[in-house]
């Protein structure tokens, strides 16, 4: 049960922070919110199967209550999309807002409360998808209601999108571009996950990011044949020993790519390296011109969050062989998840892979790629995230990044829509690291916060 007196307290104390936000004296949409992401949190949609279905039932009951036109797009296998739209006059172009239904699976072993509870321990909601990305989903939601609500006049239509199958394969994201482009491609921006609000522990702003991009994903198969037998009997030539051979040289390979640094996303490089930067080797003048210094880029690159900003990597997340201790296979294999920098050529990349290899009897299987595209770093949308922020907090910045995993953003790049990876909350770095671990949960006021910040957000696109 929520205690409300606690929820209560928090609102007004936020309240006084956060006086320039129009929905600051209304004190039911928060606590609505709360009860909304908590219910949501409930429904399991650990992908796979996903079971989004329940979900999107969920979503447009909601809406159906505010008089918000929606619909639910049936996928087949219980799986759905969810579509709403709150239209404005026409006279500028949509936004859309996207999440994801389906969550990644968790362990109840490993958490202090059950993972699909929704529960508040220390003014912290706890569930699968508090992060990823139920809580930008119910903020987006109680945004577009509040905006029915207050009856603002809109200039833009205002999208709701909930998709299945982020997390897996895409399919409702792929379906809305094959099956239902007119609802979306006249749009002109999409705010998909990726950043955020960055706070310290006591809830001051220290800076945000806001994905324009992200690297492109190549999940490779390698698989190696050798000749079987008696594990009794060592074979040098065995597929497992030359899938581990491999594995070693690409490991070693893997150390060696070229730096590319993306334009624009300097200041966001030395934010992830969270040291005194003036004290690397071959820092120079400012971070732009020291990351044209290779000793530089060498030194800042043993920090493994910028090293895969900069440049290419490769991780070995799979090995396999035979399923009996005494049996040498036929065949091994091992998985590579590949994250390619803009502009490499996945078949380039791939006949490097090769030489490296040197095994004329592997097989290379594409499992999942496609080629990245950028948004630009200074649009309208952009630059209002800024100037919003400081109506909060003075001084605030907020840099361009790249996103290194995959989100379903880069799909509706090529709709010709300006798509940036940002969530309207706050985060500090305890719960930040939650999302795919244990105890995923987000703050009360955090929750209060997106919802202010995302409203003034939709204010100024809409002037």
């Amino acid at each position: 049960m929520i205690n409300k007196s606690k929820i209560l307290a928090l609102i007004i104390s936020s309240t006084i922070i956060f006086s320039g936000s129009s929905f600051a004296k209304d004190m039911n949409i928060y606590d609505e919110t709360v009860i909304n992401l908590q219910n949501y949190l409930k429904i399991d949609t650990t992908n796979p199967p996903g079971n989004e279905m329940e979900t999107a039932k969920f979503l447009k009951n909601i809406l159906d209550k505010e008089g918000i036109e929606n619909k639910i797009f049936d996928l087949g296998n219980n799986r759905a999309n969810f579509y709403a739209i709150l239209k404005g006059d026409g006279s500028k172009k949509p936004i859309v807002m996207l999440h994801h239904m389906d969550v990644v699976p968790a362990n109840p072993e490993y958490w202090s409360v059950p993972p699909f509870s929704g529960k508040i321990v220390n003014d912290e909601i706890y569930g699968r998808g508090a992060i990823d990305i139920k809580g930008k989903g119910i903020i987006d939601l109680m945004t577009m209601i509040n905006l029915k609500r207050t009856k603002l006049p809109l200039k833009r239509d205002i999208i709701f999108l909930a998709v299945a199958d982020e997390e897996e394969n895409s399919l409702g994201s792929k379906w809305m571009i094959q099956n239902k482009p007119e609802l979306l491609k006249n749009a002109e921006y999409l705010f998909d996950e990726g950043s955020t609000i960055f706070e310290d522990k006591e809830g001051k702003i220290l800076y945000g990011t806001v994905g324009i991009g992200e690297k492109s994903p190549l999940w490779l198969t390698l698989t190696f044949t050798g000749e079987p037998g008696h594990g009794s009997i060592p074979n040098e030539n065995s597929s497992v020993n030359k899938a581990i051979k491999a594995a070693n040289k690409i490991l070693e390979y893997s150390k060696n790519f070229e730096f590319n640094v993306i334009e624009g996303i300097e200041e966001s490089i030395a934010l992830s390296y969270s040291g005194d930067i003036t004290k690397l080797t071959g820092y120079k003048k400012d971070i732009k011109t020291s990351l044209k210094n290779k000793d530089f880029l060498n030194e800042i690159a043993k920090n493994p969050d910028v090293n895969a900003l900069i440049r290419n990597t490769i991780s070995i997340t799979g090995l396999k062989g035979s399923d009996k201790i005494n049996i040498i296979p036929n065949e091994a294999s091992i998985n590579l998840d590949c994250r390619l920098i803009p502009n490499i050529d996945k078949d380039t990349f791939i006949n490097e892979l090769k030489k490296v290899i040197d095994d004329e009897t592997v097989k290379i299987k594409i499992n999942e790629h496609y080629q990245a595209k950028y948004s630009p770093a200074n649009t309208e949308y952009t630059k209002i995230l800024e100037k919003v922020i400081n109506k909060f907090q003075k001084g605030v910045k907020i840099m361009p990044t790249i996103i290194t995993a995959s989100t379903d953003s880069s799909l509706y790049r090529n709709l010709g829509i300006n798509v940036y990876g940002f969530e309207t909350y706050k985060l500090d770095n305890d719960i930040l690291n939650t999302p795919h671990g244990n105890n995923e949960r987000i703050k009360i006021r955090s929750v209060k916060f997106g919802i202010d910040y995302l409203t003034e957000i939709l204010k100024e696109l809409n002037k």
